[in-house]
């Protein structure tokens, strides 16, 4: 029993029922089983692949995603040595890419107003954009398409019932097909090959605080002197005193994760010192609104003044925060290290949370309730090529097609050992990196974690993004025993609970762009008299906007969700 699942007993988490996000019958359609895609073959696959009917010509559909950092190949190959190639050769498809940079909701929100058609397939990971498609009646529920025009399809038999049901709750039906699915029906039907995945699955998040070993040993420290706030900081002293430098530039005590830091490195702080979105009563507050969140901001506060964090880290783009610390010449990184890069790197550590000198606990929110995914592919009733595209979802999501996509072909990029698991050669470890060139691991909207996890032999090497290194310093935090955990599911509000346009909406919007603005200055505060000053600005300003009444509202809907997943809720510190 994991220590998540033995927590039962504590008064944070009591339970009757990701990014870890199929059905629960036993009676898997796929049949695919250890079929794999060769390069230069032409067999031809199961029905359950979709691959019956005339795929000898090529039809292009149009692809859109509101995920702008999502980079597939944007030229896509016909040549069936080619990840892309051999997705045509299944299915009959071919696709040219709509990914905005910027404001793709907006262009998505006007395509369905005007008279434009539709991109066939859409990828987004907007909830109440989804809503409107669904409203609108654009798009397919699944369930009615597959049965019209792929009946054999394998996702009519074996989809995660958990998963449907809670895409059915939010969507009213079956509309979406949801990336990196990780839930406890798709891991009855996909079980963990080793124990190295049960603790992703428990403990991982992207959130964590992770050092620069080599630098760690140049300084003459050990891990275990910066696992608390007091050592963490004279740590950043030393190495400030020290003037280490690499290649010649001096190292950066710590690098926080860039214009975005407020929602990673501030809210992994927050975790760390203890911050929940609830009192010791179980009501619901804003985590802003805690008093360790205080104490974090005083956190980063202390570090910029000391020179530890440099001031135009607050404005870096998620390009120039991975230029950072791939250069080698950070010690520290607290955020999203998915923004980094480190997992190609052996040198990264994590010490876990760093324990406040107030002696709060640290906490961290994972949700025992199947989610619905993060990116959400819908398909448009207006698409030319519907058995096509029919058949396209049934293969990407079949053994065979997540096989093709996730790791290329048997032989060359990967090979299977005596439990018939994936090992990815060196080639192909290469072609996941150049996934924008080659199509190895490029589509995320199949992502599926509980596929991955069962089919895939456990890393020996400490590269990757599943390497030693990734999993150690993503699970540090969660596997410390200091760390309480608690099950966030209650806290998930449907997309559109707070209506567009209504008061506590714009008073939202107000409180989003003051906040923002003002907890910058609170960072960057010259002394403890202006930190004081601005944070109780802050507090004041926020309230007299209308947090608390925002609050009240979203409290009844968390006492009720709570109430009907048999969760319950108690701060564990303030």
């Amino acid at each position: 029993m994991t220590r998540f699942k033995s927590m039962k007993s504590l008064a944070v988490l009591s339970l009757t029922c990701m990014f870890a996000l199929a059905g629960c019958s036993g009676n898997n359609s796929n049949s695919q089983g250890n079929v794999s895609a060769n390069k230069g073959t032409n067999a031809s696959a199961s029905q359950n692949t979709g691959d019956s009917g005339d795929t000898q010509s090529t039809d292009k559909a149009v692809w859109f995603s509101s995920v702008s950092f999502w980079t597939p190949p944007m030229t896509w190959s016909t040549d069936p040595n080619t990840v892309q190639g051999a997705i045509t050769e299944k299915t009959g498809l071919a696709f040219d890419f709509n990914i905005p940079a910027q404001d793709a909701d907006t262009k998505l929100s006007l395509m369905l107003v005007s008279s434009a058609a539709l991109p066939d397939v859409m990828t987004i990971t907007n909830d109440v954009l989804a809503k409107k498609l669904i409203q609108a009646g654009k798009v397919w529920d699944l369930q009615e398409f597959l049965t019209k025009y792929d009946p054999q399809s394998h996702l009519l038999t074996d989809f995660p019932a958990d998963i449907k049901q809670v895409i059915t709750e939010r969507d009213g039906g079956w509309y979406a097909y949801p990336s990196h699915m990780g839930s406890e029906d798709a891991r009855k039907q996909y079980p963990p090959s080793d124990p190295y995945y049960e603790d992703g699955v428990n403990y991982r998040s992207n959130g964590a605080i992770m050092v620069n070993e080599k630098l760690l040993n140049e300084a003459g420290l050990k891990l275990e002197d910066i696992q608390t706030e007091e050592g963490l900081l004279a740590a950043y002293k030393k190495i400030k005193e020290m003037d280490l430098k690499v290649d010649g530039a001096p190292v950066i005590p710590l690098q926080v994760d860039g214009k975005g830091y407020q929602d990673t490195t501030l809210a992994d702080l927050q975790n760390m010192f203890g911050v929940m979105p609830v009192d010791k009563d179980g009501v619901y507050r804003d985590r802003l609104l805690a008093p360790e969140t205080k104490h974090a901001l005083s956190f980063l506060n202390q570090a910029m003044n000391a020179g530890y964090i440099e001031s135009g880290q607050l404005t870096m783009d998620t390009t120039a925060v991975k230029s950072a610390v791939m250069s080698g010449r950070v010690f520290s990184f607290i955020g999203n290290t998915a923004n980094t890069g480190f997992s190609d790197q052996d040198f990264w550590v994590s010490p876990g949370p760093i324990l406040s000198s107030e002696g709060t606990k640290p906490v961290m929110g994972k949700s025992l309730k199947a989610g619905g995914g993060w990116m959400q592919t819908y398909i448009a009733k207006s698409t030319k090529y519907p058995e096509k595209i029919a058949r396209w979802l049934s293969f990407m999501s079949s053994d065979e097609g997540l096989r093709l996509h996730y790791y290329g072909f048997e032989g060359s990029d990967y090979t299977l050992n005596e439990k018939g698991l994936v090992v990815q050669t060196d080639a192909g470890r290469q072609a996941s990196a150049d996934f924008a060139k080659t199509g190895v691991f490029a589509f995320w909207p199949f992502h599926h974690i509980a596929w991955h996890d069962s089919k895939t032999q456990a890393p020996t090497e400490k590269t990757g993004a599943d390497g030693l290194t990734a999993m150690q310093v993503q699970t540090a935090f969660g596997k410390s025993p200091e760390t309480v955990l608690y099950d966030n599911s209650p806290l998930s509000l449907p997309a559109d609970f707070i209506a567009s346009g209504s008061k506590l909406f714009n008073d939202q919007e107000q409180i989003k762009v003051y906040r923002e603005a003002q907890i910058s200055k609170i960072v960057m505060a010259k002394d403890q008299n202006a930190f004081n000053a601005l944070y109780e600005e802050l507090i004041s300003k926020i309230k007299q906007l209308g947090m608390e009444a925002i609050d009240a509202k979203i409290n009844e809907q968390v006492q009720k969700q709570a109430k009907d997943l048999g969760v319950t809720l108690t701060g564990v510190n303030s």
